[in-house]
């Protein structure tokens, strides 16, 4: 596997995992802007056997740094690469760059009804500091409540 800045050409595997996962998912031109904004955004490959392969696309995220803290936008992994333990290695990578670069918190919504991620985040050490009400769009027009969580990583 390996870890390695999204760039313009994963777009169209990020779009298709974007679309598979989601009920509201990011467009291309989200991801677009994000890249042109100069957000941290990442790729993890799994290392494809032939070399004709492409690598398969297990997870990507998206991070907005700011002047001290940084604010997860997007994670995602693909479904068929669930519960091996891909998100944490990609927050762990991601906090430890967060830490070289002195961005010392990491904040992130997630929806109330994201238990698997709320465990994820809490057993990560991230702790709730707000709600963002009707945040998320979900089925048939209704809104979900975001759980507003944050990691100071220098009590790590």
């Amino acid at each position: 596997m390996r870890l390695l800045p999204m760039a313009v050409r994963d777009l169209d595997d990020v779009i298709a995992l974007e679309d598979l996962t989601h009920v509201a998912p990011w467009t291309k031109g989200n991801f677009t802007d994000s890249l042109t904004a100069g957000y941290w955004a990442y790729c993890l490959r799994e290392l494809a056997e032939g070399d004709d392969e492409k690598d398969p696309l297990l997870a990507y995220c998206v991070l907005m740094p700011g002047v001290d803290e940084l604010n997860l936008l997007n994670i995602t992994v693909n479904p068929l690469y669930r519960r091996r333990g891909l998100a944490e290695r990609i927050l762990q990578t991601v906090e430890d760059l967060a830490i070289s670069r002195e961005l010392f918190k990491i904040f992130l919504e997630v929806r109330f009804s994201n238990k698997q991620a709320i465990g994820l985040y809490e057993k990560l050490g991230y702790c709730q500091v707000g709600i963002r009400k009707e945040y998320y769009p979900a089925h048939d027009g209704v809104r979900e409540d975001a759980k507003v969580m944050m990691k100071d990583l220098k009590k790590e």
